[in-house]
Formats: C-alpha cells, structure tokens, sequence
C-alpha cells in the first residue's frame, strides 16, 4: 500500500484510475513550466527533437509484456523495468 502525503493521512481517499492515451504523432515530453513537476525534480530527458511519440512509447512498452524480468524496486511493493531509458514502475 502507498501511503499518502503526511499532510493528507486524514483525509478520506478515492482512487480514480484513468487511462488515456494521447495520438501516435505526439511527442512526450513533460511540461517543464509546470510547478508541480519542479518541485519533484522531473526534467525532460532529451530534447524535443529526440522525445520518443506516443507510438513509439506504446510499441516499446508492449513489446516487453511478459518478456522481461521486472526488478525489485527501491520502494516497498514496487517492480521497476527500463524502457527507453526510463524507469518504469509496476506497483503490486
């Protein structure tokens, strides 16, 4: 079980799980001016030109389905894979 934040703890929670996926052609990239993302350190890994699009992302992380063997990861419960040189989790 992932705990929530410290501050949060007592407040009543609803998981709400959405999946979504964005056009084949769009490049992933993360939005470097949002504040949230700054303040958990996320950074892009690549520039724009060489950001993999969404096809690619799907097709790499398909392909792996049952074919590799997930690693224990640095959090309690949680599996981690590479694809693409990115840290995957499976939280389980």
């Amino acid at each position: 079980m992932i705990q929530p934040p410290a501050d949060q703890r007592d407040i009543p929670r609803l998981g709400v799980f959405y999946f979504a996926m964005a056009e084949d052609d769009v490049k992933l990239v993360p939005h470097e001016e949002s504040p949230v993302l700054q303040k958990v350190g996320i950074s892009r890994l690549c520039g724009l030109e060489d950001a993999p699009t969404m096809e690619a992302w799907r097709k790499a992380r398909t392909t792996t389905y049952g074919k590799v063997e997930l690693k224990v990861g640095k959090e309690a419960g949680v599996e981690e894979e590479v694809v693409n040189g990115v840290v995957v989790k499976h939280y389980n």
